[in-house]
């Protein structure tokens, strides 16, 4: 493979179809291009029994679910759905099915594409603003009940950050037995919050260096509080 067209490729592509390639099998290494793309989506969103155009319009379509949101702002989700849906849709299904006309020039220009995708998949964050609250996070598996959520909630409520220092917290989170992927599920389900403000000295701290400069919290929202309650 030419160097040059070799440093353009995302390392998943570069590492599973280099060697198909240069051994002259194009439609093979076109298909796992594009496969590893699927594979990404899966492994980013945690959503494991969708595939295909299927799986983008779940992902970045509308209505309740797990969603990646593109870099480019919610006015481009749109159109990532229907350049994943098209390269899905004509490229990868080719290759899948048929691929006899996917020759060295097509299986590069379709390596390139694959290594686009992966980067945009890569760049996407996941959200789950769109779940459905807090049934849509036990119904697509993100909690296994009710009160795991609010335990959560009750051991974030009121904790304190200082200085944006954050390795003991996650420590203890995970003792709790929930991940960042979690956390990250109750912020954007509007459940709790995260605040921050600098810290005002006084007079008497200004040369201190045991005083911080920041300090931060985590405080249910109404709707929190509503979940706690029930």
């Amino acid at each position: 493979m030419n160097s040059y067209v070799a440093s353009l490729l995302h390392p998943r592509v570069a590492t599973r179809c280099t060697k198909l390639f240069d051994d002259g099998h194009y439609p093979d290494a076109a298909y796992r291009a594009m496969n590893e793309v699927e594979v990404a989506l899966k492994e980013k969103s945690g959503v494991r029994n969708k595939f295909g155009s299927s799986l983008v319009r779940f992902l970045f379509g509308n209505g309740c679910a797990v969603k990646l949101r593109v870099p480019f702002g919610e006015q481009m989700q749109e159109k990532a759905e229907r350049l994943f849906c098209a390269a899905f849709s004509y490229y990868r299904n080719y290759a899948a099915h048929e691929g006899g006309r996917i020759d060295e020039r097509i299986c590069v220009r379709m390596l390139i594409l694959a290594s686009e995708l992966l980067d945009l998949v890569g760049a996407s964050t996941v959200s789950f603003a769109d779940i459905g609250g807090l049934h849509g996070l036990i119904r697509y598996g993100e909690f296994e009940s009710e009160e795991s959520v609010r335990t959560l909630l009750r051991f974030l409520d009121g904790y304190q950050i200082v200085n944006d220092v954050v390795d003991g917290f996650f420590e203890e989170l995970a003792l709790k037995g929930y991940s960042e992927r979690q956390l990250g599920a109750v912020i954007d389900t509007g459940l709790i919050e995260y605040l921050s403000s600098r810290y005002i000295r006084s007079k008497s701290e200004v040369f201190r260096e045991d005083v911080p400069d920041s300090v931060a919290h985590f405080q249910l929202t109404e709707l929190g509080r509503a979940t706690i309650a029930k």
